[in-house]
């Protein structure tokens, strides 16, 4: 009994089995199996005949500006990119297989072109590719990946930031020759993809696209270029930099007319000047150092205005609070153009007190006097008609010039040569601006 159960077990899994084996299978199934079964080795070129070229049919579109590293020089963007060639033996006949109009291989198991990004600084690129590609029934292979391409680009800040960025693309067969494999773009006139999705910083302008033929040593090789012109969205950056900058720039100027008084030139010019280096170390730090942007030839003036700030604050502090009892040098004087004897000081004289002088007038006079007022004032006096009565007129008004001449304060003459000097460096700090203004608008205009 127990016999009979088992071998009828056995007749209904083998029944079982024989209808799943017979059970019918697609067509698709069946004609993928059919064609990878004799294609061969992945390596060899889909031709029949050995001299026949492939012609491979190339295309890029840009979804996404990811990053572009100005300080590197490299550009990372998400794309797509599509290719299109014939393979010889991936056909098949619809007569045959009329429900088949589009099969889906894996791209591992079939030939596929060799093409690569020359530009590209990424190692993994190559791990992007494994996507299937569509067959169809006259041996077209389509064949569509999204990738992230990381790639060169040569970076021209001369025009920060109001500059634009041409990157390039090229695509190329890494073992055909033209002879084996021909590379041209599906689109001779490319537009920007549809659904591009902006980016902050740059604005995808255009992509063109070239094909060209390098001659190699080992033969003809032909490449498509794609260029990627980027424009810079200058916003962020004027109302960032160039704006701090421009009022910097105009403090520098008003520490020249702030009174030496208030002791705050000196630190307000520090303050100005580190503040101009910041901004410029941070403009630095992001752009290449093969290119010194022309916002440079500002930023240096502008630097050297607050270096000339802080020497006039010195120098002019030094010069206000100098020596009252000290004369101006007279190569000082002529320097300033200041003539010291014309400077008007309401000193007094000390009296000459001696055993016969009680005292001396009440005189208001200055430096300007007339040398015949000095001479009388001293006549008239009890010493002067005792001590002056034979003597010379001359040799009492020498007498009275160096009498007033060791009393006097020279307080006023430093001040208004302090007061020149600090004109002279404010003209020119204001011609530099001016002239650095100018030639910056110049070489933005002339680029």
């Amino acid at each position: 009994m127990v016999i009979t159960y088992w071998i009828l077990l056995c007749l209904l899994s083998t029944m079982f089995k024989a209808n799943q084996a017979t059970k019918p299978k697609g067509d698709h199934f069946i004609l993928t199996k059919e064609l990878l079964s004799d294609y061969g080795p992945t390596t060899a070129r889909p031709v029949m005949d050995v001299k026949k070229r492939i012609n491979v049919e190339i295309d890029l579109e840009i979804a996404r500006i990811v990053d572009l590293n100005e300080r590197d020089q490299t550009l990372q963007q998400s794309v797509f990119i599509a290719m299109q060639w014939q393979d010889d033996f991936l056909t098949w006949n619809t007569s045959v297989y009329p429900d088949v109009d589009v099969l889906i291989m894996p791209t591992d198991q079939i030939w596929r072109p060799d093409i690569h990004v020359y530009e590209n600084v990424d190692k993994s690129y190559e791990n992007v590719k494994d996507v299937s590609a569509w067959v169809y029934p006259d041996g077209t292979v389509l064949w569509i990946f999204p990738s992230i391409l990381h790639t060169a680009c040569r970076i021209d800040a001369r025009l920060f930031p109001f500059d634009t960025q041409h990157c390039t693309l090229r695509f190329g067969s890494w073992s055909y020759n033209t002879d084996q494999l021909n590379l041209q773009p599906r689109n001779d006139t490319h537009t920007i993809y549809q659904k591009f999705i902006e980016n902050g910083v740059w604005q995808l302008e255009d992509i063109f696209v070239q094909t060209i033929i390098n001659e190699y040593q080992e033969g003809m090789y032909s490449e498509v270029v794609y260029t990627i012109r980027l424009r810079r969205r200058p916003l962020f950056h004027v109302l960032s930099f160039i704006v701090p900058c421009g009022l910097l720039s105009l403090l520098n100027l008003l520490v020249f007319i702030l009174p030496t008084e208030s002791g705050e030139k000196v630190s307000l010019g520090i303050t100005n000047l580190l503040a101009l280096i910041v901004f410029q170390q941070l403009i630095t730090d992001s752009l290449p150092p093969s290119y010194m942007p022309i916002l440079g030839y500002y930023f240096t003036p502008m630097i050297l205005i607050g270096c000339l700030s802080i020497v006039s604050g010195v120098l002019v502090a030094a010069l206000y609070h100098q020596d009252q009892t000290r004369p101006v040098p007279k190569w000082l004087c002529k320097l300033t153009c200041i003539q010291p004897l014309t400077i008007a000081i309401n000193q007094e004289p000390e009296p000459y007190i001696n055993e016969e002088l009680t005292t001396l007038p009440d005189s208001s006079e200055t430096c300007e006097m007339k040398h015949g007022d000095i001479r009388d004032d001293i006549k008239m006096t009890k010493y002067g008609r005792g001590i002056f009565a034979n003597v010379e007129e001359r040799d009492v008004l020498r007498y009275a010039e160096d009498h007033l001449r060791s009393r006097r304060d020279y307080t006023s003459d430093w001040q208004k040569v302090a007061s020149v000097i600090e004109r002279i460096i404010l003209t020119l700090g204001i011609v530099l601006t001016i002239t650095a203004i100018i030639v910056t608008a110049v070489l933005f205009t002339a680029t």
